[in-house]
């Protein structure tokens, strides 16, 4: 029995060292094919990360371009904006002078009834003009304001000796009333 069994196991060495082997070389294999497919997850799941980080970076670089166009827009606006109101106060500015300088009429000829006027700048220009004397301080005013020689609203007419202020109280006094009449010289003094 020992023989038979030992000449069976010399038969079948051969078959079981094969078998023996190709049981390894599947183990081997199906190892190999596991530790791939994990290289090539861990490849994926970094190129997936790589994809969506560019993805992220790209979204933000777009939403930064996208505000800053709207920025650039709403300062662009906003000059074109100041533009206009600046165009509209300019020409409200050029009518009300005029509308001023229309309302002066033409100058009187020189008479008992005439006062001349003469308006000193703070620029050193000055400005001369012939007034009716029942014309009001109010006038004078316009005149000045007709001239466009100032940027500024806020200023006061003043009489240097005596030093009389024709400020808002006095708008309505004519000229022969606020002693100016025959001549007088005034200086534009600006109001802070």
């Amino acid at each position: 029995m020992l023989a038979i069994l030992n000449r069976v196991v010399e038969e079948s060495a051969s078959v079981l060292v094969a078998a023996r082997l190709d049981a390894e070389e599947r183990r081997n294999n199906i190892r190999l094919r596991e530790e791939q497919d994990a290289a090539y997850r861990a490849a994926l799941e970094a190129d997936q990360a790589r994809e969506n980080q560019r993805r992220e970076e790209q979204e933000r670089l777009e939403r930064e371009a996208a505000e800053a166009e709207r920025k650039r827009l709403e300062e662009e606006e906003a000059r074109e904006r100041a533009a206009r109101e600046a165009a509209e106060k300019e020409a409200a500015l050029a009518r009300m002078r005029q509308e001023k300088a229309l309302s002066l009429g033409a100058e009187p000829e020189k008479g008992p009834s005439v006062t001349q006027v003469v308006v000193r700048f703070p620029t050193g220009e000055r400005k001369e003009r012939r007034f009716d004397s029942s014309a009001k301080i109010q006038t004078l005013y316009d005149y000045v304001d007709s001239l466009g020689c100032l940027d500024v609203e806020n200023y006061s007419l003043v009489s240097n000796f005596p030093r009389v202020v024709y400020g808002p109280e006095k708008l309505l006094l004519s000229l022969k009333e606020a002693g100016l009449h025959p001549q007088a010289s005034l200086f534009l003094e600006l109001s802070s």
